[in-house]
């Protein structure tokens, strides 16, 4: 991480030694771990890894989230000295970032996501018929890992194949905090979508990568360097999320064999469960750069400070849901932060829904029973994305 920005002028109460990276769980939940900020001050500052503020309550996270004025999304990724060019859209500010929103809204716009489902499903049918017989396997490995990636390379209309050039590099940078490491695997990616981007220069195809090539914003061709990291963004934010989201869902239903059995009983709860899920299970921690000095919520906050506005902490505020940490496939109100708010929401939230659907409804018609593996306990990390690590299942 970058060398430590100088503390602010504020009293020891509001400063802690907390670590994004190691968010210890309690009794075997990570987000039980999170929420231990909750008992804390509304925001503080931590020292570590370069040092940021963090906010901790749910009104907080959502003004600053949507706050595009004050706080800027060039921070998303708690880095203050950025070098080399920014994610797009992830990393822009209106209006550049509208104009590149506006060119991505079509691609993953509820009726496209529609036409990418059937073989969504077809692909998670494949991989789970292949392990039913198995009776275990150590699910994010075999699984969440590779669906997301198979789904998202199917989008893009690649060879899937091409999965195990990627997904090292994907799982390096949701989870490690090594610069060094994530500088790596992000010039894995790049190259990867380097080459793809000359395939398409030199033979124009109708895929992603080939109408980025050809796109138009604000009257202008795009670079290269654009198409890179808009595909970049879109690969990444494809990932992470569903990703976690399939192990935090599956070590739920794991250990809570009454929310499975309802599930499999009435299958046509499955979607109001991946909303109740996704809710419990926050993903991303992101963060945003102070674009002007002055007080929020009783803080000074200085120019180039960054705070950190964990979706977890939105999610299980009891000030903002009722009993959070219960899980209530029948809640009334599932309006999480999970896949962000404003206009930076995840592009990919329709994709990314259809896909945790589909996963409960065809491994809970083929194995509805199951449970951790005896002797193996999940193992998580927090990080800029909340994972499981390991998943043992067995049936």
């Amino acid at each position: 991480m970058s060398a430590a920005w100088p503390l602010p002028s504020v009293s020891d109460d509001l400063i802690v030694d907390f670590d994004l990276f190691n968010v210890e769980p309690v009794d075997g939940d990570l987000f039980a771990g999170w929420r231990r900020l909750h008992e804390g001050p509304s925001i503080f500052y931590t020292p570590l890894n370069g040092g940021y503020w963090v906010a901790t309550r749910a009104e907080d996270i959502y003004e600053i989230a949507r706050n595009n004025e004050r706080f800027s999304n060039s921070g998303v990724a708690l880095l203050r000295e950025h070098h080399g060019p920014r994610f797009i859209p992830g990393e822009l500010d209106p209006p550049v970032h509208t104009a590149f929103r506006n060119i991505l809204n079509p691609e993953l716009s509820p009726r496209r996501v529609k036409d990418l489902e059937d073989a969504a499903r077809a692909l998670s049918v494949d991989v789970i018929t292949k392990l039913a017989p198995q009776g275990e396997c150590e699910f994010r490995g075999a699984v969440a890992l590779r669906m997301p990636i198979y789904n998202f390379l199917n989008f893009m209309k690649l060879p899937l194949e091409d999965a195990e050039i990627l997904l090292p590099a994907a799982d390096t940078i949701a989870r490690d905090s090594d610069m060094g490491n994530f500088a790596a695997a992000i010039q894995t990616i790049s190259s990867y979508i380097d080459a793809r981007i000359d395939e398409r220069v030199a033979e124009p195809k109708d895929d992603f990568i080939g109408r980025l090539v050809r796109a138009q914003v604000d009257g202008r061709s795009t670079t290269r360097e654009e198409v890179r990291l808009t595909a970049l963004n879109v690969l990444l934010g494809g990932l992470d999320t569903v990703t976690a989201s399939m192990s935090f869902f599956m070590n739920f239903l794991a250990r809570h064999p009454d929310h499975r059995r309802q599930l499999v009983e009435d299958p046509s709860l499955i979607q109001e469960a991946v909303e109740e899920l996704l809710r419990r299970h926050g993903i991303f921690n992101t963060g945003r750069l102070v674009k002007t000095e002055g007080d929020f919520r009783g803080v000074h906050l200085r120019k180039d400070d960054l705070i950190l506005i964990p979706g977890a902490l939105h999610n299980l505020d009891e000030r903002r849901f009722a009993d959070p940490m219960t899980v209530d496939f029948r809640r009334a109100d599932k309006n999480h932060l999970t896949f962000g708010a404003g206009i930076h929401r995840c592009l990919g939230s329709n994709f990314a829904r259809a896909q945790l659907k589909i996963l409960l409804e065809e491994w809970l018609t083929r194995i509805p029973d199951f449970h951790l593996t005896p002797g193996t306990e999940p193992k998580f990390q927090s990080g800029r994305a909340n994972t499981v690590t390991e998943l043992h299942l067995s049936w």
